[in-house]
């Protein structure tokens, strides 16, 4: 399972703005230490990238509110905040007043993701959970402390899912289809969401992880997460054509390694390895990243971790798409002898 914890969090964490500093100066953090202790937590956080991501939904979470609490239009925002740093919004934030529980509650595990030890984390999400039961992400994080299996880690996942369920509420999915991921207060849900459809592939319940991801499209047609290179991987796996055109067809403007390749694999099991159509596919497909075929062809060996992220045209991009697929290409009679005549 990829690691979901974060970095060791630092003294920007703990202290208040206006707090007493750490260094004993006498004087306020926010006069003291925290340009220097946030420029470290920087530094460490520049080789997370799910961190920052996290960050960021913070970030975005307490403008929201902000911008809630000042009744304030879209076209507002950018004048209001123009010039104002990541202190300043903050502390715009602890302004406002008297939080809800669940506002106090998320914003910890915010924490907690960032937390140095299970020991640490547990604590923090203990407290939230008792201002706030109905939180996706506590679950999640327990997930990777606390499950030493599969099986273990999907209960934690399926809890993850009912809380974010009854978190939301029935209203606000119908109300609020179609643009999740967008909201913020979603994207907890929509990531135990993924976890737990992850989880149900690896243990061979395949039907029940394609409905997850479906669902997760349902929801977030945009799909942010990145969802419908997986979706079409494991729809050609099935053998649901049906499905996968479906989907290559609303994603037709993708470009990139994983859509080339499984729309080239699509193609050749629709077709056959004749139709001039999968042959400009695969092509195409090998113009776009020439690493693919040389891990599909077994020239290069897959390494035992993947990515953390990756860029066109890239070895990283190949072997991300390629972990996931290649049980497709090799469970598709002759799809792997039809590659190589295209790749020398």
């Amino acid at each position: 399972m990829k690691s979901m914890t974060a970095s060791n969090h630092t003294q920007s964490q703990k202290l208040g703005r206006n707090d007493p500093c750490h260094c004993g100066s006498g004087f306020k953090y926010k006069k003291c230490c925290s340009d220097k202790d946030r420029a470290r937590e920087s530094a460490v956080r520049a080789v997370n990238p799910a961190n920052v991501r996290l960050e960021m939904e913070q970030v975005m979470g307490k403008l929201g509110k902000l911008v809630e609490s000042k009744n304030m239009s879209i076209e507002d925002l950018n004048a209001y905040f123009a010039g104002r740093s990541l202190d300043d919004i903050d502390a715009e934030y602890e302004e406002l007043g008297e939080l809800s529980d669940k506002q106090k509650a998320q914003d910890m595990i915010y924490g907690a993701y960032e937390a140095s030890s299970p020991k640490k984390r547990k604590k923090i999400i203990d407290e939230a959970m008792a201002l706030y039961p109905h939180l996706p992400d506590a679950w999640i994080i327990l997930a990777e402390d606390e499950a030493s299996t599969p099986t273990e880690a999907l209960s934690y996942f399926e809890r993850a899912v009912a809380a974010g369920e009854k978190d939301l509420g029935e209203v606000f999915f119908k109300e609020n289809e179609g643009h999740f991921w967008g909201l913020t207060e979603t994207r907890p849900y929509m990531r135990a969401k993924a976890y737990l459809a992850d989880t149900l592939w690896g243990l061979g319940r395949e039907d029940e992880a394609i409905a997850h991801y479906q669902d997760c499209l349902r929801l977030n047609p945009n799909d942010n997460q990145g969802i419908r290179d997986v979706l079409i991987t494991y729809l050609l796996i099935k053998s649901d054509l049906d499905g996968a055109e479906k989907i290559l067809s609303r994603y037709k403007d993708d470009f990139g390694a994983s859509h080339a390749f499984s729309k080239a694999l699509f193609l050749f099991k629709k077709h056959g390895p004749e139709s001039k159509k999968a042959i400009h596919q695969i092509e195409k497909a090998i113009a776009a990243n020439g690493y693919v075929p040389e891990y599909l062809l077994g020239k290069l060996k897959l390494p035992k971790q993947l990515p953390d992220s990756y860029s066109p045209e890239s070895k990283e991009e190949a072997v991300i798409y390629v972990d996931e697929a290649i049980r497709a290409w090799k469970e598709a009679p002759g799809a792997i002898r039809w590659l190589a005549q295209f790749y020398s």
